[in-house]
C-alpha cells in the first residue's frame, strides 16, 4: 500500500435514493474536482470537579456529522449538473431538441419538497484505499467566472449521513471503474458571444435585446439544512432538515459607469429578471450544448458598488438578491431561479 496523488485519485458521485444507503459508483459517475472533508467530530469528557484529578483520564467520540467542500470546473456532463439538480430536487427526464441527434435538455427546477434523491461520494485515499460517504445532502453551491473567456467555477457545500473507511460498495477497486459518459467532458466556458440579458420583472421574455455587458458574474444558492442527532432505535443519523429559507444572490462586475441607469433602478427597487445563456459545442447536428441559468425576480438592495479608487477607468458592480416571483414571469418556466443544460444524457440526472 502506497499513497497516489490527487490527479491518480479516482472519485465518483451518483444519485441515491435512501439517506444512509450507499450506491455503487462507476460508469458515468466519475467526479474531477477538489474535495476537502470536515467530519465536525465533538468530544465527551465527563466533569472533573471533586475527583482529585490532574488531568482527563478518558474522553471519547461525541458526534460526527461529516460535510464536505468541492470545488470544481463546471462541465455539461462532469457531475456537478447532478450536484446542482441534487440540491434543487425536480429533474425530469431530458427532452430530445432534434430527434436522432442526442441533444438532450434538461430543466432543473426547485422542489418545496426537501431531498427527494441523495447522492453518494466516494474517492481513492491510497494505492488501496478508499473513503465513502454513504449518502450526502447539497445545501449550497455557487458558480462563478472572473475572467472572459474563462472556465465557470463551481463549489458545492455538502452534509453527510457518515463515513466509510472500508466500504465493500465503493473499495479502491470499485471507484477504478468510475468513467465520464462523454470520455473527457466539455467544460463550460464563458466567451465573449455568451450572453447575459435582463430587463425589468414585469415587461417581456427576456431575449438579445435585453443584452447587458458584464465582465464577470458570481451566482450562489443556498438550501440550509441540518442533521439532527437523535435516538431512534437504528444506526447512523436521520436525514438532514431544512434549517432556513431558501436564498440566493447574484453579482456581477461591469468594466466601467457609462450612465445612472442602475442608480436609478436600484432608487426605485425596481424588480428585475434575468438570465445567462453560455453555449458550448454541437452536439452532432443538432442543438449546441448549453447552459442557463434563469432568475426570475431579483432586486438591488444595496446600491450599485462604484469607487473612485483606481486612476484609471473604474468598475460597477451590482449585487442582487434573489426573490421568488409571484407568477411565472413571461418566457420563464418558474417563479424561483432554475436551470437548462442541454448536453448528451438521455435520462434524468436524478436517475
Amino acid at each position: 500500500m502506497a499513497s497516489i496523488t490527487g490527479a491518480q485519485s479516482k472519485a465518483g458521485v451518483k444519485i441515491a435514493s435512501t439517506w444512509g444507503t450507499a450506491v455503487a459508483c462507476g460508469a458515468g459517475n466519475s467526479f474531477a474536482g477538489e474535495i476537502s472533508p470536515n467530519f465536525n467530530v465533538t468530544e465527551l469528557a465527563a466533569r472533573q470537579i471533586g475527583s482529585g484529578a490532574y488531568m482527563l483520564s478518558t474522553a471519547t467520540r461525541g458526534a460526527l456529522v461529516p460535510t464536505i467542500s468541492l470545488t470544481a470546473d463546471l462541465g455539461y456532463r462532469n457531475n456537478c449538473d447532478v450536484l446542482i439538480a441534487q440540491m434543487m430536487g425536480t429533474s425530469a427526464a431530458p427532452t430530445e431538441q432534434n430527434v436522432g441527434q442526442g441533444d438532450y435538455l434538461h430543466q432543473i427546477l426547485f422542489n418545496t419538497t426537501l431531498n427527494a434523491k441523495y447522492v453518494t461520494l466516494a474517492y481513492q485515499s491510497s494505492s488501496a484505499t478508499s473513503i465513502e460517504f454513504p449518502t450526502c445532502a447539497v445545501q449550497s453551491f455557487g458558480i462563478a467566472t472572473t475572467s472572459i473567456p474563462g472556465y465557470l467555477d463551481f463549489t458545492a457545500e455538502l452534509v453527510a449521513s457518515g463515513v466509510n473507511f472500508s466500504s465493500s460498495t465503493n473499495d479502491f477497486s470499485d471507484l477504478n471503474s468510475c468513467t465520464f459518459t462523454e470520455g473527457t467532458p466539455e467544460l463550460v466556458a464563458v466567451d465573449y458571444s455568451d450572453n447575459f440579458i435582463t430587463n425589468d420583472q414585469s415587461g417581456g421574455a427576456v431575449s438579445s435585446g435585453d443584452q447587458y455587458n458584464i465582465t464577470g458574474f458570481e451566482l450562489a444558492l443556498n438550501r440550509p439544512q441540518e442533521v439532527i442527532p437523535e435516538i431512534k432505535g437504528s444506526a447512523g443519523n436521520s436525514a438532514p432538515v431544512a434549517s432556513d429559507l431558501f436564498d440566493g444572490t447574484f453579482n456581477v462586475t461591469v468594466k466601467e459607469l457609462a450612465d445612472h441607469a442602475y442608480y436609478t433602478i436600484w432608487s426605485a427597487e425596481t424588480t428585475r429578471k434575468a438570465g445567462v445563456v453560455i453555449q458550448g459545442t454541437q452536439i452532432g447536428t443538432g442543438d449546441n450544448k448549453q447552459l442557463s441559468i434563469v432568475l426570475p425576480r431579483m432586486i438591488l438592495v444595496t446600491e450599485p458598488q462604484y469607487t473612485l479608487t483606481d486612476p484609471g477607468t473604474n468598475t460597477l458592480a451590482l449585487n442582487f438578491r434573489l426573490l421568488k416571483a409571484a407568477t411565472n414571469p413571461t418566457g420563464m418556466a418558474s417563479t424561483y431561479p432554475y436551470f437548462e443544460i442541454t448536453n448528451t444524457l438521455s435520462t434524468s440526472l436524478l436517475a
